[in-house]
């Protein structure tokens, strides 16, 4: 029985990350980066970059766990990365079977800091890619063909902004315009008035190219479950083409068929109740699920989007304003699903210190692991 191969894994190092503005708020952030080495000379990287408010852990939390397992690593000999070929249907996707394999014995340390584990995940692909000469999406996708992933572009929170912004995005090409709705800072009469601006403003805009543009509403699980359905039957009139979390958590389990189509996100950070909103029927389930993988992780990305791909739910990967290594991971995940996915939150965005053109199509990756990103970080310290 083959060895399996030990990466060393360098102790984690903390930098300060740029302040990033989101709903009306700067947030300060620290990011913590990691780098795995093997024999050959090998390198890959992470990055821990939680958002303040918004992650389920924090900078503090993430080195933690971080220092914890490189010390671990250090007196163990390196960090194991066994052959699971033989066992890939446990989890039913070789990639995700392998990233947890390697990270299974440190569960108990990445418990409660779902960004530390994505950046060791996204040091473990960016670092075994490159050993083979692949790009982190062809390693994630294990032989599968690799999808160009449509991108949607999420309107800024300022009203006044959203709709030249909207223009602006369907001249690119974008289909897709994704806003924030029941909002504290803003009435359903209000709301009511801006979707019915964009409509006009965005049809205008398209007028001639073929497809009409759709909206996304992200309600972030403030609708009352009484009231969705009345909601849902007036945002019809819109064009709009889903919304995301339309309440939160387990009442989700309890909606009644509904007008508009929804797709299940923060709640998937509960592994049981997405499971269950899984198994609803087909005319209560979500028609989609929204993967961020820097709050599940690659691994649980992949296999969730097994599971949605049985129950013909559709998928969209976004980012958690993440910075270039887990923009690019989360990047990479999209192009290696099962199913090509509905536009993606992945535009990008002002956290990111790469130039990535704003287009309406991510470009299929094929730079070895995770690409510039990885060149980026390495310059920055």
């Amino acid at each position: 029985m083959a060895l399996p191969l030990r990466l060393l894994l360098d102790p984690p190092w903390r930098i300060a990350a740029d302040t990033l503005p989101v709903r009306g708020t700067p947030r300060p952030r620290e990011a913590v980066r990691i780098r795995l080495r093997d024999s050959l000379g090998n390198v890959g990287l992470g990055e821990a970059l939680p958002l303040p408010g918004f992650s389920l852990d924090d900078a503090n939390i993430a080195w933690r766990a971080l220092a914890a397992i490189a010390s671990c690593v250090a007196e163990g000999g390196g960090l194991a990365v066994p052959d699971v070929a033989a066992e890939a249907g446990l989890a039913g996707h070789p990639a995700a079977a392998r990233l947890d394999a390697v990270l299974a014995p440190h569960a108990a340390l990445l418990d409660g800091a779902p960004s530390a584990r994505y950046a060791l995940e996204c040091a473990l692909v960016d670092l075994l890619a490159r050993r083979e000469g692949i790009s982190a999406a062809r390693w994630l996708a294990d032989g599968r063909a690799l999808h160009k992933v449509p991108v949607s572009v999420l309107l800024p929170d300022d009203d006044g902004s959203a709709v030249a912004a909207a223009v602006a995005a369907v001249e690119r090409g974008h289909t897709v315009l994704k806003l924030k709705i029941a909002r504290l800072d803003r009435t359903e009469r209000e709301e009511d008035a801006l979707l019915a601006a964009l409509r006009c403003a965005i049809d205008a805009a398209s007028a001639g190219r073929g497809i009409r543009p759709r909206l996304r509403l992200d309600a972030n699980g403030a609708l009352a479950p009484g009231a969705v359905a009345g909601r849902f039957a007036a945002l019809r009139a819109d064009g709009v083409e889903l919304v995301e979390e339309p309440v939160a958590g387990a009442a989700q389990l309890s909606l009644p068929p509904l007008p508009l189509a929804w797709a299940a996100d923060e709640s998937l950070c509960d592994h049981r109740l997405a499971k269950a909103l899984l198994a609803l029927p087909r005319e209560r389930r979500p028609a989609a699920l929204v993967l961020k993988p820097a709050h599940l992780g690659l691994a649980r990305c992949l296999i969730l989007a097994e599971a949605a791909a049985r129950h013909d739910v559709a998928l969209i990967v976004t980012h958690s304003f993440d910075g270039d290594l887990g923009h690019a991971g989360a990047c990479a995940l999209a192009a290696a699903l099962p199913s090509a996915p509905w536009p993606c939150g992945l535009a990008p965005h002002a956290g990111l210190r790469a130039a990535l053109p704003a287009q309406a199509w991510l470009p299929v990756p094929d730079a070895p692991g995770l690409g510039e990103a990885s060149a980026i970080a390495s310059s920055m310290g």
